[in-house]
């Protein structure tokens, strides 16, 4: 670690012929109905891939700017597709919604690269030297053991203060994960026990009430994003990811609402009358086929099909989900209008509630973000639904636009010390594989536009405080049972 160079002199991916794509995307979008926005979001994305995907580096933080940076853009192809301006899409006011939030996500980067430029990662050929010490049959059985292992801690902990403790213990089975796939890649070695092992994670993440499987996407971004030049062997790659998974997104937005009514015993339809899955696995993965089977084969007048509507309205429904301008755009015509700002009040009990223990602090409550969206946006949250405002338009609601602006840089600056503190650590500097999957699991949150802000800095705070500090001796004991025998390596 110590000799290789620092993040911000290393030179950047050579976008090659992505470059004039981008070109033409700017120019075509001066022509759409939000000519503009259209040229800032793809301005925007070439920015983000300019100054994060490094030569050689896995693009862990190129993946934690792109995903705000959907959130932010997916209402302008929205606009565009429907063929009306942001304003008449988002209650007269999404244009200033996405000014604020796509030059909140500027200040975000600026912070986190005035850290970043002093910052040394890993690079794939520390993590390659590194990589053949492993072994992928011991790295995938303790990957299918954490469960187990995390059920009979939460059995002790019970369901009191410390288990929230349990989440991040769940959250080793995503490193593990992406050190499966950086040694893989690292090593070339594509092969059938690790496809399958994909393909099992991937079906088996279909028990969920949300879309876990992208977490397979986002392993597979990080390491397979590792270039120095964006050539015909990456382009193939992104193309056939983003079929696989693009596909995936379309197939989850089609059928979501009838699978999830079925796990959780709400019936084919309506709402959610809990967000608890009560059916077992097999049954869940058994009407997850069927539901895919007709969502792909059936005709337009089945079930799946008319809670959706056409194709056309399955892309819309699809844009209006990625996206999340709406609940900013409300509240600008609420603040201050209605109601003036706050001063900074939302943001000081968010991080008391977020970083002070409940042990410490047996009165703080319960989190309820369906409350503060309705009394923001006006926006009736049911009891079973989990919507946010963002912790973007917190800020704008505590501290107007300006101040929104210099949290956001300071926001930046404590992730790209978060990922500082972490790289260089003693046990995670050394162990190059576990580092950038480690820096992820931990930032993950802190990446997120949609995220308010109790869920931002207490899931990124004590996450932190566990990966990488507290989990330690558990990494070193991954690290000791997985090293490959002499025979395989």
């Amino acid at each position: 670690m110590m000799d290789e160079p620092k993040f911000g002199a290393i030179p950047r991916v050579n976008l090659g012929a992505l470059n004039m794509a981008l070109y033409i995307a700017i120019a075509l979008g001066l022509i759409s109905p939000n000519p503009l926005e259209s040229a800032f979001v793809i301005m925007q994305l070439k920015f983000i891939l300019h100054k994060e995907w490094k030569q050689n580096i896995p693009p862990v933080t190129v993946l934690l700017f792109l995903f705000p940076w959907l959130e932010i853009s997916a209402a302008v192809f929205e606009a565009n597709f429907r063929g009306i301006t942001l304003n008449e899409m988002l209650h007269g006011t999404g244009r200033t919604a996405y000014w604020l939030s796509a030059v909140g996500l500027y200040c975000v980067m600026w912070g986190f690269n005035t850290v970043m430029k002093k910052v040394k990662l890993p690079d794939i050929e520390a993590i390659k030297s590194q990589a053949s010490r492993f072994s992928l049959t011991r790295l995938i059985a303790l990957f299918f053991l954490i469960g187990p292992f995390t059920s009979v801690i939460a059995r002790f902990v019970g369901r009191g203060v410390l288990y929230q403790f349990v989440t991040y213990l769940n959250e080793l089975s995503v490193v593990l994960l992406i050190a499966i796939c950086l040694r893989q890649i690292a090593l070339k070695q594509i092969n059938t026990m690790f496809i399958g092992f994909l393909s099992v994670v991937t079906v088996l993440s279909f028990y969920s009430l949300f879309s876990s499987w992208k977490v397979v996407a986002f392993a597979l971004f990080i390491s397979m994003g590792t270039a120095t030049r964006l050539s015909g062997t990456m382009v193939r790659r992104i193309v056939f990811l983003s079929l696989v998974f693009g596909n995936l997104i379309f197939l989850w937005q089609g059928i979501k609402g009838e699978y999830r009514g079925y796990i959780t015993g709400s019936g084919d339809a309506g709402a959610l009358i809990s967000q608890r899955v009560v059916v077992d696995r097999k049954d869940a993965l058994a009407k997850f086929f069927e539901l895919s089977q007709r969502f792909y084969f059936d005709d337009a007048e089945t079930t799946v099909n008319e809670n959706i509507g056409s194709d056309d309205e399955l892309l819309l429904h699809t844009l209006r989900r990625a996206g999340y301008l709406e609940f900013f755009s409300l509240v600008l015509n609420k603040v201050p209008s209605e109601i003036n700002h706050e001063n900074g009040r939302l943001l000081a009990e968010s991080l008391s509630f977020a970083l002070i223990p409940r042990f410490l602090y047996p009165n703080k409550g319960v989190k309820d973000d369906g409350a503060k969206v309705e009394r923001y946006t006006d926006f009736r949250v049911s009891k079973t639904a989990s919507f946010s405002l963002g912790h973007y338009v917190e800020y704008f609601i505590d501290f107007k636009a300006l101040g929104m602006m210099v949290v956001l840089l300071m926001y930046g600056w404590v992730g790209g010390k978060i990922l500082q503190f972490i790289v260089t650590r003693e046990f995670i500097a050394q162990s190059v594989i576990f580092a950038l999957p480690i820096a992820y699991v931990c930032l993950d949150k802190w990446g997120q536009f949609q995220a308010d802000t109790v869920y931002a800095y207490g899931q990124t705070f004590w996450g932190s405080v566990c990966h990488a500090v507290l989990f330690i001796p558990i990494y070193r004991a991954i690290g000791r049972i997985a090293k490959a025998p002499l025979d395989e390596s």
